[in-house]
This record gives structure tokens, sequence and C-alpha cells, in this order.
């Protein structure tokens, strides 16, 4: 379930990066900005933090564009990886690098990258975005793990991308080539659970991995083995152990019974206390088993919660939505999906700090859920971007929904600390069922190209994706 949660963790982030690095190439290749607005555009939806580089290689090459410097010396990055894999290959698609040092940052980072193209189709260079690796792996800090508990992300090639050892990021392995295990062979199942020692470390752990076959990613979850079992173990044990002594005790008894009387009840005496040390042990695995069962539920609600705002995460979402999706095609009925971001959440980040941040993600997360039905679900998928499943409602109902939405949002003073408060606007994108969509991915896809048009065309207002075109 940990490996589970983390999988849908990084499905949303990696779309993410990708939405933006996609959003910057359509801007560029546009030529209508400059490249310093195009890098804000995509610092308005990934947290500078998150990508702390925005860069162009162009078809030379050579180093064309930096957030982070003047370009007076054009690096050359040909022998670059994440270069030479779309100088090379055909088509178009994400790829992700394995850890590196940055010649210009002098920061390790994992490289999120996209083709250029020309008018003509052809090669023409690299969108690069630069991705510090302890931020892949920040979802350690929202799970219980004990101390020797491991989560780590790997490339297909058994490469380490990001690793957290207990709660703590592990930057000491980074770039590390494992030895090859059970989930890295090519005909492995995308998921599965196994027991074995770490090629890190020799640490002994329960392993639980989920494969992201699109991406030639593996995502790791290691529980130590003696800590789990540890209290399970040392009470089978004993009761073991009790049980092969009581029976020894009271077959000496029996060839005893010409013993004086005194000598029968001692043996008596100790059987009642053998009898008494096996209830306890039968008692404290029973208290085990309980435990554990507490643990998986606890997993199970991580894997659907969002633990900053208490309400559903994308991988519950998508259940939901899929689940209504079947039944509403089956029979007929309407259904929509809204995707909603907040407007320049990054300003209140860097002029407030990150608490205020979060305080606002708590404080529009209960404006929205105060005003939606109980048959609706509201979900937190990713960052400052939330989703609703509204069953029953067509395009124009949302878009009432929605517009609702908005201005109570946009009238709400949200509490940060103190005498603090900020207001804060969204920006709504809303795609309906349709006879030319049939999944959740494709109307999803719709509502978010919906979002993008509304965030671009000024922020703070709906905008619904008819299928045909986008209407404000």
């Amino acid at each position: 379930m940990m490996a589970k949660a983390y999988h849908e963790y990084l499905i949303r982030t990696i779309r993410q990066i990708d939405q933006a690095a996609q959003l910057m190439r359509s801007e560029y290749t546009r030529k209508q900005k400059d490249m310093a607005s195009i890098a804000q555009e995509v610092f308005s939806i990934l947290s500078s933090d998150f990508v702390f580089q925005v860069s162009i290689i162009g078809r030379d090459g050579r180093l064309s564009f930096s957030n982070l410097q003047r370009m007076t010396d054009r690096v050359d990055l040909s022998d670059r990886e994440h270069f030479r894999v779309h100088l090379e290959q055909e088509g178009d698609f994400l790829f992700i690098s394995k850890p590196l040092l940055g010649r210009i940052s002098q920061k390790w980072s994992i490289q999120f990258t996209r083709k250029i193209f020309n008018d003509r189709g052809e090669f023409d260079g690299v969108i690069v975005l630069s991705i510090d690796p302890y931020f892949l792996g920040r979802f350690a800090e929202t799970v219980s793990l004990g101390d020797k508990d491991v989560i780590a992300l790997l490339h297909q090639d058994r490469t380490v991308l990001s690793r957290a050892l207990g709660r703590n990021y592990d930057e000491r392995h980074l770039g590390k080539v494992i030895e090859p295990r059970p989930y890295t062979e090519p005909l492995a199942p995308d998921s599965g659970v196994f027991d074995g020692a770490s090629p890190i470390d020799g640490i002994q752990r329960i392993v639980g991995y989920q494969k992201l076959r699109q991406y030639g990613l593996f995502v790791v979850a290691m529980v130590d083995r003696e800590e789990a079992f540890a209290r399970s173990s040392h009470a089978a044990l004993l009761g073991y152990l009790i049980g092969v002594v009581g029976t020894v005790l009271l077959t000496l008894a029996s060839l005893a019974s010409g013993l004086a009387i005194w000598t029968i009840f001692r043996e008596y005496a100790t059987v009642q206390t053998m009898n008494a040390e096996l209830k306890a042990a039968h008692e404290d695995l029973e208290a085990t088993h309980q435990a554990l069962k507490r643990q998986e539920m606890e997993l199970v609600l991580l894997a659907e919660t969002d633990p900053l705002c208490r309400i559903p995460n994308r991988r519950r979402f998508m259940s939901v939505a899929d689940a209504e999706l079947v039944r509403h095609r089956r029979y007929r009925r309407k259904f929509s999906i809204i995707i909603l971001d907040i407007d320049h959440f990054k300003a209140v980040n860097d002029n407030h700090g990150h608490t205020a941040g979060d305080a606002v993600l708590v404080g529009i997360a209960q404006v929205i859920q105060n005003r939606l039905r109980e048959s609706d679900t509201f979900a937190r998928i990713g960052g400052e971007e939330f989703a609703i499943v509204l069953p029953e409602t067509d395009g124009k109902g949302a878009m009432v929904v929605a517009e609702n939405l908005r201005q109570a949002v946009s009238g709400a003073r949200i509490d940060l600390d103190g005498d603090r408060s900020v207001t804060i606007t969204i920006s709504i994108g809303i795609a309906s069922l349709d006879e030319d969509h049939t999944t959740v991915s494709d109307i999803l896809s719709r509502a978010d190209r919906a979002l993008y048009s509304a965030k671009g065309s000024g922020r703070n207002r709906v905008v619904l994706d008819t299928g045909c075109g986008l209407r404000v």
C-alpha cells in the first residue's frame, strides 16, 4: 500500500512537470513572449524550489537560455544524455534523466526534457526542467516510517534517483546503480511484494514495488523486517517454548505418580503457571495482529487521503471518477469534472512562507467543501490543484457550480497566523461526459486544457471545454 501511494504521488508529480514542459515548449515555439516571461509561467505552475532551473538547449547542443545566468558563454551540453536521446530518437516523448551535477547550477538534479520541433517538424533543440531529487522523495515526510524503513525511486537501469531513510532524505546513494533485484527483471509483474536484503545496506526488509513503465521507473517501499515482526516473533517463540516445557513437565508428572503428594502439587502449580504464560503469549500475539491490521488500515487511509487538507487525494478521486463514469455512461446520465488551481500561489509562499501556503490550501479546501453536495467528490490532486466530480451535472450546471465556488473563494479572507490574512482567487476548467471521450483521463485532459486557458486569459475565471472549443 505504501508503494502504491508513492506511485500515485509520483504519477501526479511527473504529469505536472510534463504539462509545464509542454506549456513552455508551446510558448517558446509561438515566439510571442521572451524566455524570462515563459520561465515565470512555468514557476506559476511549479514552485521555483521544486524546479530550480528552466533552460533550453539549441539544436547545436549549446545552452541558449537558463533562468540562472546570462548567456554570455554558451555552455556545450551536446554530450548530455538528455540532449542526445532527443537528437537520436524519433518521436515526441518525456525523458527523465539519471541524477547529474549541473554545470551551471552546481546542484544535483534530475532533468525532465521534451524535444522542440521547428515549423517543418524537425529537431530544433530541447526544453529542460531541472528538478531537485529531494522533492521526489518528500512523500516520506507524510507517512509514518520506522528508522530503517526506506522509500526509493529507481531508474529502469537500477540507478537510484531518490531515496529516503526513515523520514529523512538520503543523498548518499544518489546515482548509485544497485545490483539486480526481482522487480528489475523485464518479465516481472508491474507490482508485487517480496522479502530480501537491501543491496545498499544489507538490512533484511519486506519490499513492495510498483513499476512506472511509461516513464521507465520503479517505486520501492521497504519495511524493516526485524522491527515489523519483532513482537510477533517473540510472542510466537515464547508460546512454542512454553508448550514444549509444559508437555515435558506433564510427562514427568505422570511418570512420578508414586512420589509424595507435595511433589504432585508442586508440578500442578508449575503447569498452572505455564498455562497462564501461554494465555499471556496468546494475548500478545493477538495484540500484535490487531496492531498490524490497524497499520494496514492507516496505510489504506493514507493512500486515499491528502494529509494536509484531509480530503480525498488523486488516487481516491480517480477511483470514484472511474466508478461514476461507468454508472453514468451505462444509464446515459450527465457527468462533469471540475479542475481548479490557486492563482499566484507561488507568491503566497514567497511573501509569507510555506506555512502560510499550507494555511491557504486548507482554508480554500474548507470554503469549497462547505458549498458542495454530499454526492460530489472533492479532492486535492497535486500541489495547489484540486478537482471535483459532479454526478448528474451537465456543462451548464457545472458552470453555475464553478462560478459560485470562484466567487466564494475570491470573497473569503484566509487567516494565516496572528493578525495576517490574505484574499485568494482561483482559475477553473470544466469538461463534461460526451460520446467522443470515453475515459476519465480524456475528460481530465479537456478540463486541464480549459484550466490552462483560464489561467492564460487572466486568471480568476471559469472556462468550459465543450469538446468543440472553449467557452468562458
